[in-house]
């Protein structure tokens, strides 16, 4: 009878630990708002009416468009008024007149007003390029930051998650504790664990919510301004190091763009420097008028003109100065062009990189470490298998998770990246571009395979 008791009381005292002990959240995150070329789309129309930078950029290109049709073909006149005196030994004023006035016009000769407005036009080619490219960089971040706040989303999806995980696991451990059935050891373990995961969680919120901060200073909303929630990125196909794909970065990149347009620039300065040192030549009417009784008494037509010969040496100085700004401007595009083809290279690494850790943590050790969570804890049921194991085997599967959002994030950077270079916003179109490499071994230095 007393041992009827006994067990009966224990039964009480030790029912069957609740089911969420051993629930796993899902590993796939709740849907959120998708980041999109056309959910970009939308922020950046925003973004044109608030952004400061790109209406400083607009502003400047505005500027430079203007300074093209301000270039005058004819200089303004120059007007000479003056009175004239005779002295005792001088014709007398009313034969000479003792009024002069007269007119000065610089002609344009030497094609120099199309030259100025050419580089004028030149001037506003290379402003309007940087203000693309302002948009195209702003385009980027916000995409890169969409993709952070997604991160850092999940982050704290998993955090939470980590912190219900937990919670039912103290109860648990508690009760068994309390009965006989788990160490002191134990309970120290995971009430430790619960306490550095609830201050996690907070840490975790509050970097999602500087995510949305700095979203939000990008596109010059109000700073606190809330979020949804951003899922984040899918799995994309693989991209490869292909000639349309560097074709395309070396004709759209946009520093590069502007670089090229600089040497443009700088040719059309030159140009114009070469023509500036040819004499200036002017037209001038003079006349002389009596005040006496207001008739004409002399006119004048003259034909003026500067005299460079004594400066050549300065101005074929300025003609080699600008010379070597183009020549400068083109190496540097050059330079900027070998930029892009390794920058491109990097960015398919790390994109290969990313889809290959992406997959191998998705396929193969999540589901592992699952399994192996799964074990420790039947284990740990039956008294066969130590407590730490299940606290192992959990932090693996966190850290598996957290890793797994990380490759899929960067991997959605490296394409925001590569989108950046090419010009080709939307990844199923860069994939197309890229194309198979074994269609083409000579442009494929390196290949990556899934």
């Amino acid at each position: 009878m007393k041992s009827i008791f006994v067990s009966l009381t224990f039964l009480v005292l030790c029912p069957t630990p609740p089911a969420a002990l051993w629930a796993e959240p899902p590993s796939s995150p709740p849907a959120g708002v998708a980041v999109t070329p056309e959910f970009i789309d939308q922020l950046m129309v925003e973004a044109q009416g608030r952004s400061p930078a790109l209406q400083a950029a607009g502003a400047r290109a505005e500027a430079a468009t203007a300074a093209v049709s301000a270039i005058r073909t004819w200089d303004d006149p120059t007007a000479t008024l003056g009175l004239w005196a005779p002295t005792s030994r001088g014709m007398p004023a009313s034969q000479e007149g003792n009024l002069v006035y007269g007119v000065d016009q610089k002609l344009p000769l030497y094609g120099r007003p199309d030259l100025r407005r050419k580089v004028a036009a030149a001037d506003a080619s290379r402003e309007q390029l940087t203000a693309d490219y302002a948009a195209e960089k702003l385009r980027l971040d916000l995409e890169v930051g969409l993709n952070n706040l997604a991160l850092a989303g999940r982050e704290a999806e998993i955090a939470a998650q980590d912190l219900g995980w937990l919670d039912a696991t103290l109860a648990s451990v508690d009760h068994r504790y309390r009965v006989g059935e788990a160490s002191q050891v134990d309970w120290l373990k995971i009430e430790t664990a619960r306490a550095m995961a609830g201050d996690d969680l907070k840490t975790k919120e509050q970097e999602r919510s500087h995510g949305a901060f700095a979203l939000n200073r990008l596109l010059n909303r109000t700073l606190h301004a809330p979020w949804p929630r951003v899922a984040v990125p899918v799995l994309q196909p693989p991209l490869y190091y292909a000639k349309p794909l560097i074709d395309a970065a070396l004709d759209a990149e946009p520093q590069l763009r502007v670089m090229r347009q600089e040497s443009v620039s700088a040719q059309a300065e030159a140009d114009l420097t070469r023509r500036e040192r040819l004499p200036d030549v002017s037209l001038g009417l003079e006349a002389r008028q009596y005040s006496g009784d207001a008739g004409l008494r002399e006119g004048m037509l003259t034909v003026s003109f500067s005299v460079p010969w004594l400066n050549r040496g300065r101005y074929d100085d300025d003609f080699r100065r600008d010379q070597q700004r183009q020549r400068a401007s083109e190496l540097d595009a050059t330079d900027q062009a070998l930029a892009v083809r390794e920058e491109l290279h990097h960015h398919i690494i790390a994109l290969d990189a990313a889809r290959r850790q992406a997959l191998l943590y998705r396929d193969q050790l999540i589901p592992l470490t699952q399994q192996t969570l799964a074990s420790a804890q039947a284990a740990w049921e039956r008294n066969l298998g130590p407590f730490q194991d299940i606290l192992d085997a959990h932090r693996l599967l966190l850290a598996d998770r957290l890793a797994l959002a990380q490759a899929l994030v960067d991997q959605n950077n490296m394409f925001a990246e590569i989108a950046f270079l090419t010009g080709t916003r939307d990844p199923a179109a860069l994939v197309a571009l890229a194309g198979d490499p074994a269609s083409d071994h000579e442009t494929h230095s390196t290949e990556f395979s899934p």
